[in-house]
C-alpha cells in the first residue's frame, strides 16, 4: 500500500496485504462499528472514513491501492449526508460488493 489519490496520507508497508473478499468483509465489520463516516480524510479527529475505520481496527494489514481508492471513492460519493447516512449507504454497497464476490452477509 502506498499513498493513493484519494488517500494520499497512506504510505507504503511491508504488512501483510489483504484482499479481495478478505478486505472487503473487514472493511464492513469495521464500518459497522463506527458510529459514522467522514467524507473525504482518513481522519478528522476522532471520526474517520471506511479505510479509516479499518486501519483503527487492522493496523498490521495493508490493503491493494486498487481497493482503497473503490471504498474512498464510495465513501466519498455522498458529500452532503450526516456521518450516519453515509455509514448506511456504504454498509449497503459493501454488502452488494460482497454479494457480487459471493460473500452474502
Amino acid at each position: 500500500m502506498m499513498g493513493t489519490s484519494l488517500r494520499p496520507t497512506l504510505t507504503d508497508s511491508n504488512m501483510p496485504c489483504m484482499k479481495n473478499g478478505t478486505a472487503y468483509l473487514l472493511i464492513y465489520r469495521a464500518v459497522a462499528d463506527a458510529k459514522g463516516l467522514v467524507h473525504g480524510h482518513l481522519h478528522d479527529g476522532r471520526e474517520s472514513c471506511a479505510i479509516g475505520s479499518y486501519f483503527n481496527q487492522h493496523r498490521n494489514t495493508s490493503l491493494p491501492n486498487a481497493l482503497i481508492n473503490e471504498v474512498a471513492a464510495v465513501n466519498d460519493s455522498l458529500p452532503t449526508k450526516t456521518p450516519l447516512q453515509r455509514k448506511r449507504a456504504v454498509m449497503k454497497w459493501l454488502r452488494w460488493r460482497l454479494n457480487q464476490l459471493d460473500m452474502p452477509i
